[in-house]
């Protein structure tokens, strides 16, 4: 009885001599059948040597419920141990019942297979198995053959899920060139935050106010640990909401951590891990059940219908902001039958509400603006994909350029440009850049790119020729000049609307056939990418939303300088001049409120500079010099610096300069800022946005900021407000601010990407209405404020009941309030000293 332990449970069967014929001799090492004997039975993934017989034909069964086993005096324990033992019993068809079947994937076991026994669930001690609310007690030895179903199972789907994953599709491959995920792979910054903000500013644009904020100052987390409770942290990870901007490194953070999970390197909390990108799910027309859902993106996993019922399984959504589904969550029909078919969108909805009898964890990733379709009740942890840290930069680099010495050049040469230097926290144009530096910083072709028009010119112009001769770049644009306007046209009108993702029926109406453009594989291929195949049905989306921006430009220009049309305005009315053109797309550009279209007007106006008029040579039916229009334009930005109140649209117009190479205004600022530290003179409106865009743009972190100083009036305090964000200190005092400021400096205070700690309003007449604006954002998780004064503003009794719930507010970081020389009165006091009672209380200063 000292043999070693089987997984598989033995059906030996101990009898009398006289029952059976002679039995079978192996040690000889051959096996020579009975002639009664049938061999040719279907194969079976675990062999069974269950007997069954009459009772006539056998001993008394066996006992095992006493846990003692006294065996038969004739049968021998101690041979070998096998993996698989034998206990094949050989007789005459008539003195058995028929066998088990197993060709059908479904195994039902006799009855007289240790006792009545169904297996369909099974508990985390893995030795209770459940059917219809009924548990049976099963022997270890069942347990593990089951087991051993279920690991062979696990083995395919992870092998499947790393030969999906391991390489990835990164710059213009050779034929039979494949990139390793590996190889390319650069962590990216994540943090963590608690709950959904929506950002209406331009993403990429977003990016360059990020880039200033001290890693201290915010909670990061890797991963790897993105299911981990966080140290503090006692409440169960299940629902985890990833969000960022396009290109910022979400999906790739995803593909890595299936990749670690697949390879055995991490992440082995899961049984399996079902990717589902919106993109695909999008193509999904008819109902379906959750089990042929997962077997259908599965299709390693078919031969199984109970995966669902016994395993612990990670769902993950890549992409909510590309879905097409409904998500209703206050209307939807409850589900908690796995195959039970309805419509895709119930059963996504169910999966996150957690309805459905499964052992789930849930993996959300979505740009910014679509965050919040998903209620904050259901999110365990939100994280946000902050792209990458210049360490992280340099990093990727020589990961992508393997000569160091051109690695070097390129970090060296980007740090020159110091706005294109920033954007490289999204890894996507991170790519991009060095793409087009790898090119033109080997080749030596004369001025390397520093606008970002120059940069997206050249990245066209490098995936077109990439395997031409230089001289032949003229007329491989004009070979693709039909093909660019076609996806032009499609990139300017859908950029309108907000649409990045489209299918062949979105194609068909710009009359775009993927199906015939051998002349243009590498422009498709690498601007244009197909994300998926599935149901037949194919999905599409630009390399990048810059990229997406960039053709929409070019559209716009191809229009006005071969057809003299204008698709700015209706009915494709006639652009005369190029400051025309100019002046109608600026003016649409100031009044978004997103900024959708700030990288639009850029490109546009960076591609009617000289250098890439040279380089469109070929796209464009002429070439032109438009000094005039260009200073024109250059005049027409300063006015609308001037009168343009969004802080975030006058950065951009300075930006817009930059793409024009004026400096003009910037050498004004750097004079009247140099008067203004030895003198009291302060700063208009138009100067105070250019202080704003210089400190952006400054590798210089800001303690202290003194408002003070360069603020006439209000309207200059919103000029600077976008500093207020990469401050750790702000000095508002005396600035004749109103409660109309508030607002925005709410806003301020309540972003997750500020790392404002202290703050002076005093002797302004903020009232108590500006109070209450700012007690809502002081109350906000994300504000981290630990010092707020506010003496001398005009405040009464009124504010107190809003300041009192700050002051309780669990989520409140204030420890310091100042409200000297405020008439809050009796009453006021009354408020806040029971507030200063309140366990939540963190205040040490009043």
């Amino acid at each position: 009885m000292d043999r070693p332990g089987s997984p598989i449970p033995s059906g030996v069967s101990m009898k009398s001599d006289q029952s059976m014929d002679s039995p079978i001799k192996f040690t000889d090492g051959t096996f020579i059948p009975h002639p009664r004997v049938k061999l040719d039975r279907p194969g079976s993934p675990i062999p069974s040597g269950v007997s069954m017989k009459s009772d006539q034909s056998m001993d008394p069964p066996i006992k095992f419920t006493d846990g003692t086993f006294i065996p038969h005096p004739r049968v021998k324990l101690d041979r070998p141990g096998s993996p698989i033992p034998s206990g094949v019993s050989m007789k005459s068809d008539q003195s058995m019942d028929p066998p088990i079947k197993f060709t059908d994937g479904t195994f039902i076991p006799h009855p007289s297979y240790f006792g009545y026994i169904s297996c369909f669930r099974i508990s985390k001690n893995s030795k209770h198995w459940s059917q219809s609310n009924t548990w049976f007690l099963l022997q270890p030895q069942t347990v593990s053959l089951l087991s051993w179903w279920l690991q062979t199972l696990k083995d395919k789907h992870k092998e499947t899920l790393k030969r999906k994953f391991e390489v990835v599709s990164e710059g213009i491959a050779k034929p039979g060139e494949q990139t390793l995920l590996n190889d390319v792979f650069t962590h990216v910054w994540i943090t963590e935050g608690s709950c959904v903000e929506v950002n209406h500013g331009h993403e990429v644009m977003q990016v360059e106010t990020v880039s200033k904020i001290t890693k201290s100052e915010i909670r990061s987390i890797k991963c790897s640990d993105i299911f981990k409770p966080l140290p503090g942290q006692t409440r169960p990870i299940r629902t985890v909401l990833m969000k960022g901007v396009a290109g910022i490194g979400k999906t790739f953070s995803v593909q890595k951590f299936i990749l670690d999970w697949a390879t055995g390197k991490d992440t082995q909390d899961f049984d399996f891990i079902f990717f589902l990108p919106f993109c695909k799910l999008n193509l999904i027309k008819s109902e379906m059940s959750l089990q042929e859902l997962v077997q259908c993106f599965c299709p390693e996993i078919k031969s199984s219908a109970n995966i669902l019922d016994r395993c612990k399984v990670l769902f993950i959504f890549d992409g909510l902001d590309g879905s097409r589904h409904p998500l209703n969550f206050r209307r939807n029909q409850i589900c908690s039958d796995v195959k039970k078919t309805t419509s895709v969108d119930i059963l996504i909805i169910n999966l996150i509400n957690g309805n459905f009898p499964v052992d789930t964890s849930i993996w959300i990733t979505s740009r910014m603006a679509a965050a919040g379709q998903i209620p904050p009740e259901l999110i365990s942890r939100v994280t946000e994909v902050q792209g990458f840290e210049d360490q992280q930069k340099e990093e990727y680099i020589r990961k992508k350029c393997k000569e160091r010495a051109l690695a070097d050049r390129i970090i060296s040469h980007l740090k020159t440009q110091r706005s294109l230097y920033m954007m490289c926290h999204v890894p996507v144009f991170c790519w991009i850049v060095v793409t087009i530096l790898e090119h033109t910083l080997e080749e030596n072709t004369g001025e390397s790119p520093r606008t970002l028009t120059d940069f997206y010119t050249n990245f066209l112009l490098v995936l077109l020729t990439a395997k031409e001769e230089k001289e032949e770049k003229e007329n491989v644009l004009k070979s693709h000049h039909e093909a660019i306007l076609k996806l032009g046209k499609l990139a300017f009108e859908s950029l309108e609307k907000n649409i990045i993702v489209f299918n062949d029926k979105d194609l068909k109406k710009y009359n775009i056939d993927l199906n015939n453009c051998s002349l243009h594989s590498g422009l498709f291929k690498e601007i244009f990418k197909q994300d998926s195949v599935l149901f037949q049905e194919k999905v599409y989306s630009f390399l990048h939303l810059t990229v997406q921006e960039y053709y929409a430009a070019l559209y716009v220009l191809g229009s006005h300088q071969n057809s003299n049309i204008n698709p700015l305005e209706k009915g494709n009315s006639p652009a005369s001049t190029l400051f025309h053109l100019n002046e109608v797309v600026l003016g649409r550009a100031i009044q978004s409120r997103t900024g959708h279209l700030d990288l639009f007007v850029r490109f546009l106006l960076g591609m009617g500079m000289k250098n890439n008029q040279e380089l469109l040579k070929g796209f464009l039916s002429h070439i032109q010099n438009y000094p005039s229009d260009i200073q024109k334009t250059t005049e027409h930005i300063k006015k609308l610096i001037r009168e343009t109140s969004s802080p975030e649209r006058c950065i951009n117009l300075f930006h817009c300069l930059s793409e024009l190479k004026d400096k003009s205004l910037m050498d004004e600022f750097n004079v009247t800022l140099d008067k203004v530290k030895h003198s009291r003179q302060r700063l208009s409106p138009s100067q105070c946005s250019a202080l704003a865009y210089f400190s952006l743009l400054s590798e210089k972190e800001i303690d202290v900021f003194d408002m003070s100083e360069y603020a006439t009036s209000e309207e200059c305090t919103g000029r600077l407000l976008p500093v207020a964000k990469i401050t750790k200190t702000l000095r508002m005092g005396s600035c004749k601010l109103t409660e109309r400021c508030c607002e925005d400096l709410a806003s301020v205070l309540q972003s997750q990407h500020s790392s404002l700690r202290e703050l002076d309003l005093s002797e302004n007449n903020l009232g108590d209405s500006g109070v209450k604006l700012l007690s809502a954002a002081l109350r906000n998780p994300y504000c981290k404020l630990t010092t707020l004064e506010m003496e001398r503003c005009e405040l009464t009794e009124r504010c107190c009941e809003d300041l009192a719930s700050v002051v309780q507010s669990q989520h409140s970081s204030l420890r310091d309030l100042f409200l000297s020389r405020n008439n809050l009165g009796d009453s006021g006091v009354k408020l806040l000293s029971a507030a200063l009672r309140d366990p939540n209380c963190k205040l040490t200063e009043l």
